[in-house]
Order: C-alpha cells, then structure tokens, then sequence
C-alpha cells in the first residue's frame, strides 16, 4: 500500500475548511474547492462535516471532468452537486433514508442542477444495479456506535457503523469492486473514532497495493466529545478507536484513501 501522509501542523487548529457557514434563508453555504453550494437542511437528515469537506476537495483535487461518479450515502446532495460543478459526465446519488433522497432533489434543484444528478434510494449500492462508475466518493457512518451517540453528529435514523464504526465501510469495500469502472477510483474517508486498521487491512485485502493514503488531518475534539471522555478513554482502551493528546488538545485524525480498480 502506497502511504503519503502530509505532516499535521503540531499544534492543530480547529477544523475549517468546508464547514457549513448560516446564511440569510434556510440554508447554509457549503464551500468547497472553490465552490458555493447552497443547502437546505433537515434535523432527519445527515448534515456535512470536515469529513465531507476534506474527503469531497481530495476528489476535486484529482479531476473528475468528463467521468461518471457516484455519491455513496448522499445526506443532503453537497458531495453530487459539487460533483456536477467540477464537470462530472454523470453523477447518481444514492441514499437508503428517503428523506436524504428528496432533500437531495432538493438541493439540487436550488443549486441549478436538478437534471444532472440521479437520485436512487437504497442500501448502499443496491440502488445502482450492475452499473459500473469512474468515482465512487463514499462518505458513510464510519465511527464507533458510542461516539456517534455522544457526538451529535448522526440524527438518529441514520444506521450506524456498530460497536467499533467499521460494519457500514466493510460491506462497502466488499460490495464496491462490482461497480467501479476499469481504472476506477474509489474514495473514502477512515476515522480513528472507528478501528482504523481494520478498515484499511479489508481495503487492502480487496485492493491489493492499489489502495493510497492521500491525506491525514489532525481534529481537535469537539466539546461533546470532550465532556465524553471517560467513554472514549474506555473505547481506546478496548482497542476499539483511537486519539491523542498534541500539546493541550486532545485530537482525533481523519484520513482519506483512494482505491483504484484494475484498468
């Protein structure tokens, strides 16, 4: 497996980039990669993070012009719309909640691209068939049960990754060399709030030497996770997550993989 970590700053700054910033109306702005994406929200449905922002300016940042694409686990559309604007030839958005489908239309529609994205309700891939993609961007729950309980981050209809984050990213590594075209990418974020090691040993198992690590960021704790500490400590020590403490601030670390299918 091919590793390039880029150097985290020492002393980590709060996460930034591709935050949803409140605007006048009922939605947010998104901006990522030089994009503003306009987006309605729903408290049933997932919203963007640094995960989604990180992950989404890495696949804009290795082209997808002219290819078709897939957004895994769409929530709210942003990754299929920002998708669109970068010049993917066709974009499908799958969901299995139906509310993160219609919210989907719907944030296409206000961002001007309601006839470029397909929105496909079901589980995982099951809603694309035996369709093959350029780009797979797969942005499902991946932490441990626990801290996504903690972490405010899931509303709670959204499925969950189980006791150590990893059962929704496995079936999904398994499922996704049947719908990635010859030479295709698949991309997808590793949290160390789940078992990172074994997401990336079944990455690799599928994937062989072509699975690359193309970039790392530190995340300062948010204050929910902070007041759960006792709980994270015991997930850690049962070997379940993992974080550091980096000077005064106790981190966890996202990172992003690019596995690429046979051409």
């Amino acid at each position: 497996m091919t590793v390039a970590i880029p150097n985290p700053a020492a002393e980590p700054r709060p996460a930034t980039p591709a935050e949803p910033a409140p605007a006048a109306d009922d939605a947010l702005h998104w901006n990522v990669a030089g994009f503003d994406i306009r987006l309605h929200t729903d408290p049933a449905v997932f919203r963007p993070t640094v995960t989604t922002g990180v992950l989404t300016s890495e696949v804009l940042r290795a082209g997808v012009s002219g290819r078709s694409a897939l957004d895994l686990g769409c929530g709210s559309g942003p990754i299929a719309i920002a998708l669109v604007k970068a010049g993917a030839a066709v974009v499908c958005a799958s969901d299995l909640m139906p509310e993160a489908c219609e919210l989907t239309r719907r944030n296409a529609a206000a961002n001007g691209v309601a006839t470029r994205v397909e929105v496909l309700r079901g589980d995982l891939f099951e809603a694309v068939g035996d369709r093959r993609f350029d780009v797979v961007v797969d942005d499902v729950s991946g932490v441990a049960e626990e801290v996504a309980i903690v972490s405010s981050w899931f509303p709670p209809a959204v499925p969950l990754g189980g006791s150590d984050g990893t059962s929704l990213t496995v079936e999904m590594l398994r499922q996704s060399p049947r719908h990635l075209a010859p030479g295709g990418a698949l991309w997808f974020p590793v949290l160390s709030l789940s078992n990172a090691a074994r997401i990336v040993a079944v990455a690799t198992e599928i994937y062989g030497g072509n699975v690359e690590l193309v970039a790392a960021k530190l995340i300062p704790f948010s204050p929910e996770l902070k007041d759960n500490l006792a709980t994270l400590t015991r997930l850690r020590e049962a070997g379940l997550i993992s974080f550091e403490q980096v000077r005064s601030r106790l981190c966890w670390t996202l990172e992003i993989y690019r596995a690429t299918a046979p051409a």
